[in-house]
């Protein structure tokens, strides 16, 4: 009985410590560096630590790339991040638990491209990147988000859909080479048009090793 009762007593404890199943907290391991042109750091409780290929990515990572830098991780359902030169990223929540599913991340300055994994094809609401402007649903897809000009823009580059979210609406992109400008967070993202190639190729090469 008492066994039993301390071993009950243990299992609750660890639950308090660590969380729900499959919820990750900061300085948890959910994925790792795939490629790394150039150098770039990652900072975690104030601490920063260099990247290199193989390395871990943390919840609670804040990901600094630097000039003419390209980094690309993974995280653990797959899913897919590539930054490019001068990008601030950080990555917020990473849950697997069944019906909790989450991914969220931010992107504070640069460029970035993301392919969803399983996490988003289970729950096509489950993975976002916010940045200072919008809010980008990852459902399902690979999409690039940066700035080639004054606005914030993002695109669709392959996949199903992306919803892009400011505080004024939302838009939703549904083709391939497809994106949206967003000028600010106080006006809702412009209707969808189809990106010509010279439009898609610079967004590609700020993200391409």
């Amino acid at each position: 009985m008492y066994n039993r009762l301390f071993a009950g007593l243990l299992a609750a404890t660890l639950f308090l410590l660590t969380g729900q199943p499959g919820s990750a907290a900061d300085g948890d391991k959910v994925g790792k560096v795939l490629r790394l042109k150039s150098i770039a750091s990652a900072v975690q409780a104030a601490t920063p630590r260099p990247l290199h290929i193989g390395a871990d990515i943390m919840v609670g990572d804040v990901i600094s790339t630097g000039k003419d830098t390209r980094l690309e991780f993974s995280l653990k359902d797959g899913s897919t991040v590539t930054l490019g030169a001068d990008t601030t990223f950080a990555v917020d929540d990473f849950s697997d638990a069944p019906a909790r599913e989450s991914i969220a991340m931010r992107m504070l300055t640069g460029a970035f491209a993301a392919t969803s994994g399983r996490i988003a094809a289970i729950n096509p609401d489950a993975m976002t990147v916010s940045t200072a402007v919008a809010t980008i649903g990852i459902r399902g897809t690979t999409v690039w988000g940066g700035r080639l000009t004054d606005d914030f823009e993002v695109a669709l580059l392959a996949g199903r859909a992306v919803r892009v979210t400011t505080q004024a609406g939302s838009v939703e992109l549904t083709t391939v080479g497809s994106g949206t400008s967003i000028a600010s967070g106080d006006v809702a993202p412009t209707a969808p048009v189809d990106w010509a190639p010279a439009k898609i190729s610079p967004a590609r090469a700020t993200v391409e090793f």
